[in-house]
Formats: C-alpha cells, structure tokens, sequence
C-alpha cells in the first residue's frame, strides 16, 4: 500500500520541479544587409523566447528587417 502512495507521490513532486524550457529558434532577416539571414537558439520559457526575439526584432527593423519565432 506505501508504494501505491510513494510512487504516485514521486512523480508528482519529478514533473513539478521540471522546468517548461525548451530550446526556441529566432530567425531574422535582413534583407538590406550582407548579413542575410540569422538563427539565434534560445533556451528559454516561450514567453521568455517570444520577449527576446522581439528585442533582435527591434535592431533588425532599424536595417529594414524583421525576427520571428520559428
């Protein structure tokens, strides 16, 4: 009977403690440069990702580009 308890209880207390990272690609063109086109990995939550690759998206759009999650 404790392991019908214990164990349920384990894999509880496993999934809370792990964290929903995962790894997200910002892509970023830049149409108006030698550059091209950029992917940059983030690990990161996807709000945390989205918030970052809205950042690249801000200097990108000064050389006429643009950055999106892929």
């Amino acid at each position: 009977m404790k392991k019908a308890i214990l164990l349920p209880a384990i894999a509880a207390a496993v999934i809370s403690m792990s964290s929903c990272e995962r790894t997200f690609t910002c892509l970023c063109v830049y149409p108006d440069s030698n550059i091209g086109t950029s992917r940059t990995k983030v690990k990161a939550r996807k709000t945390d990702a989205d918030m970052y690759c809205t950042s690249l998206n801000k200097g990108a759009q000064k050389s006429g580009g643009a950055c999106a999650l892929e």
